[in-house]
């Protein structure tokens, strides 16, 4: 099994935390049969991608996972919907709530991404609050979502959904409206283990 991880950068073929790193240009012929999910990252081409969205639905529909990161203005799969930016004035509008359990997200604290702070180490959440800033994780929502769509996270009091999948033929799409989802997975945090259960939902050995 590989996963690839489409980034906007020099061609390379580099292992990096399990994912196997290639330029987004070379998709096409990296999307080889081995490959069972690619991770796109919240900066990549999205008019380059809208051109290969037969590649992109054919690879989804036969059974692949995909997670899409950051906001989407370019509809390069099926089921996609372009997010919208939130109204937003302080934390609480952009507090997360989960509204289902999902196995990227098992046994982390939807709180745990609200904030960001420079001071190393674990903090508080109470901490957190008085000294961090808000709005990483994301400052927008997706609404009209495609049938079967499962939401994750909604956003805000507004309780807009910001991350959902859905199925797409044999495969599944998950959709995080917000900086990389894998920025996110670190031990101060307590989130160290989003990493490896992101891994594993695009081996397809989670659903």
């Amino acid at each position: 099994m590989t996963v690839l991880k489409a980034v906007m950068a020099p061609r390379t073929r580099e292992i990096a935390g399990g994912f196997r790193e290639v330029d987004v240009y070379d998709l096409p012929g990296e999307c080889t049969a081995e490959v069972t999910g690619i991770y796109l990252t919240g900066d990549v081409d999205q008019e380059y991608l809208a051109e290969q969205r037969p590649l992109l639905d054919a690879f989804v529909i036969r059974g692949g996972r995909v997670v899409v990161n950051g906001h989407v203005q370019r509809l390069f799969l099926d089921g996609l919907t372009k997010w919208r930016k939130l109204d937003f004035r302080n934390p609480s509008d952009l507090a997360l709530t989960r509204v289902t359990e999902h196995p990227v997200w098992a046994g982390t604290d939807p709180r745990a991404f609200l904030y960001n702070t420079g001071t190393p180490g674990p903090v508080p959440f109470a901490e957190l609050e008085r000294i961090g800033v808000a709005g990483f994780y994301g400052r927008g929502c997706y609404l009209d979502l495609p049938e079967g769509a499962r939401v994750v996270h909604t956003i805000g009091r507004t309780r807009a959904p910001i991350d959902y999948d859905y199925p797409l033929g044999a495969g599944r799409v998950l959709v995080h409206g917000g900086n990389d989802l894998a920025q996110f997975a670190t031990a101060d945090r307590g989130t160290a283990r989003l990493h490896d259960q992101l891994l594993r939902w695009l081996e397809a050995r989670d659903e």
